[in-house]
């Protein structure tokens, strides 16, 4: 009995110490962080060297030009390949460049940007490849003291988070629209989706993740700085060149400007809102493709999409169509075909119809771990983490490969 009648005030006490407690609840999440990758700025700007061109690791951006192709070494410096039979790409110099990710070519001078700085290199002989040209501290945003923030490396932590009621609520796709009211020829190139550089007319622009700086590159070999425009928006990772208008991937839209009225200050024409994270986009034919990767370091999101907007009249772009998708990052289109890349997910082929504006898929290859791509007339060049590929694309209905250039680890 007596043990009957502790057992009950035990749970009695306990019921009303219990009672008497907050009620709390916890739960973990796993946080995705990512931590700079420093290196010191003297040695960054000391870097410029040529070498014989050595196996491509970590690619990154791609750019074609006459008959070459230029790959980046993530960080490390730049590849030039000779690339007039796609089938047989032929590796010819490796330029170190530490702290580079973005360049263009105009008139046989490359240029880089080689962490902070701007380079101009003459390529016309690639015998004699020169450094001719240095704008420094053009870009200051990724410098720590005196160090230079040249990537990051993702890492994930789990977090104790106590439950609540404040959770953002992420739409699919926000249509909100916010707007405000001849150089001589040039020789250039083509880039990827993923560059920050871009060129219209005589005009290099570059952006950072808050500023536009345009340059005069009609002597490419001493490009005239011009002031550097604050744009109305953050976080842009991407910049394509369309007609007379730029068009800025951001982690929250499109933002499009204009360099029809000036050249060295374009005008902001609009923004394209959506879902936050990572987000390159090409135009074509007035219309404009967009991929939104989550679980980055644009934002942390997992949503990933590709969003279709008509930008006939760029002033009130109308949004078309969207479609989920995996893992995107860069994209190409040739007609009615639309390449995208996917990561480790691979490389995907949709069809295109721009009158019903809608996507179907139509073929893919997964073992492309495909980062971004070119569409060089009727080749197709992929840069992927485990090799760099060309397809001809010169008929739809038989997308033939031609070569890998290597198998990098």
């Amino acid at each position: 009995m007596k043990t009957t009648i502790s057992r009950i005030l035990v749970s009695l006490t306990l019921i009303f110490l219990l009672n008497g407690c907050e009620d709390k609840c916890f739960y973990y999440v796993d946080r995705v962080n990512f931590d700079p990758i420093l290196q010191p700025l003297s040695e960054i700007k000391s870097s410029f060297e040529v070498q014989s061109d050595y196996a491509i690791s970590k690619p990154g951006n791609i750019y074609s030009y006459k008959n070459y192709l230029f790959v980046s070494e993530k960080t490390k410096g730049i590849h030039i390949l000779e690339n007039s039979n796609p089938a047989n790409p032929l590796p010819l110099k490796f330029i170190q460049l530490k702290g580079n990710t973005n360049f263009s070519v105009v008139n046989d001078i490359l240029l880089a940007d080689n962490g902070p700085d701007l380079v101009s290199i003459d390529i016309h002989d690639l015998n004699d490849i020169r450094l001719v040209n240095r704008e420094e501290n053009i870009n200051n945003e990724n410098i720590r003291g005196d160090q230079f923030i040249v990537d990051f490396v993702r890492t994930i932590k789990k977090e104790k988070v106590e439950c609540s009621n404040n959770g953002r609520n992420r739409g699919f796709m926000s249509d909100g629209i916010s707007s405000s009211g001849g150089a001589n020829p040039i020789s250039t190139g083509k880039g990827g989706s993923m560059s920050k550089f871009a060129v219209i007319d005589n005009f290099l622009y570059i952006v950072n993740s808050s500023e536009l700086m345009p340059f005069d590159v009609t002597n490419p070999s001493k490009p005239l700085k011009k002031l550097k425009i604050g744009l109305a928006a953050s976080n842009i990772e991407t910049l394509f060149p369309y007609k007379t208008f730029l068009y800025m991937g951001a982690s929250d839209g499109v933002h499009i400007y204009n360099t029809g009225a000036s050249k060295e200050s374009p005008g902001f024409v609009s923004t394209i809102t959506h879902f936050y994270g990572c987000d390159p986009v090409i135009v074509d034919r007035d219309y404009a493709f967009s991929t939104i990767r989550g679980g980055t370091t644009c934002r942390t999101t997992n949503v990933s999409a590709l969003n279709i907007y008509n930008v006939s009249n760029p002033v009130s772009s109308n949004w078309v169509n969207s479609m989920n998708l995996e893992e995107p990052y860069g994209l190409g289109i040739k007609d009615d075909l639309l390449f995208i890349c996917q990561g480790t997910k691979g490389l995907y082929v949709y069809n295109w119809n721009i009158q019903t504006q809608n996507v179907s898929l139509r073929h893919s290859y997964p073992d492309i771990h495909a980062f971004d791509v070119i569409v060089n007339g009727n080749t197709l060049i992929v840069t992927a983490d485990n090799g760099l590929f060309q397809f001809d694309i010169s008929s739809k209905d038989n997308i033939v490969y031609l070569s890998k250039l290597a198998e990098w680890q």
